[in-house]
């Protein structure tokens, strides 16, 4: 009897313990169908494309409306500016001109071609000497003017000897020379390869060069 109860408890744990597979889904396999016939489905084709009904459509598509000139608007100054005629003759030369204490390029403009407006001109041939400030011009440095040229005057300078003495320098040189001490610079011009080579030194018994005339184009 007891074998029998043992065999019976046997049997019952071993039945419990298996497991069973879950039951199939008829629903997912009816769907998998479904998409394997979409998939095979055959896509209809795409129509041409009608190009007169496209032109059509664009042409009908209304254009902006133009967007208005504005017309310039120009001052007084400017219209006085533009009456300015160009300062390029067809025969031309450029004259030296030695700025003077106290000139500015307004003045010279006046001085030199009878329009004070020119001054422009003036500082665009001398740009790059002047810089960017055209109300900087220093005394004894020289500009370049267009003139024609038959009127131009290119009177080179003319040089004689002078021995320096003990005690002398560029400044009191030109001061006793040139009757102003400012001129220094033309001084310096004159004789840079020599000042330079002896380390900006003047020696007694150096021999510079000074002009007769500071401005050979000078009446």
């Amino acid at each position: 009897m007891k074998k029998l109860n043992s065999l019976f408890l046997c049997f019952f744990i071993i039945s419990c313990g298996k497991q069973t597979a879950p039951p199939l889904n008829l629903q997912d396999s009816e769907k998998e169908d479904t998409i394997e016939k979409i998939t095979r489905a055959v896509l209809p084709e795409a129509p041409e494309p009608n190009f007169a009904t496209l032109e059509a459509a664009i042409n009908d598509v209304p254009e902006p409306d133009p967007v208005p000139k504005k017309e310039p608007v120009v001052t007084e100054d400017i219209k006085d500016e533009l009456k300015v005629e160009p300062i390029l003759y067809e025969d031309f030369a450029w004259e030296k001109y030695m700025v003077e204490p106290g000139d500015y390029l307004i003045k010279i403009a006046k001085e030199e071609y009878g329009d004070f407006k020119i001054w422009r001109y003036i500082y665009s041939w001398n740009k790059d000497d002047i810089g960017d400030n055209p109300n900087l011009i220093y005394p004894y440095n020289f500009l370049n003017l267009q003139k024609e040229r038959l009127a131009a005057k290119t009177a080179e300078p003319q040089y004689f000897d002078y021995s320096v003495q003990a005690g002398d320098n560029l400044w009191n040189i030109a001061g006793k020379q040139y009757g102003d001490a400012k001129s220094w610079i033309i001084l310096l011009w004159d004789n840079e390869e020599l000042i330079k080579s002896n380390a900006g030194i003047l020696n007694p018994g150096m021999t510079l060069k000074l002009r007769e005339k500071l401005d050979p184009n000078a009446s």
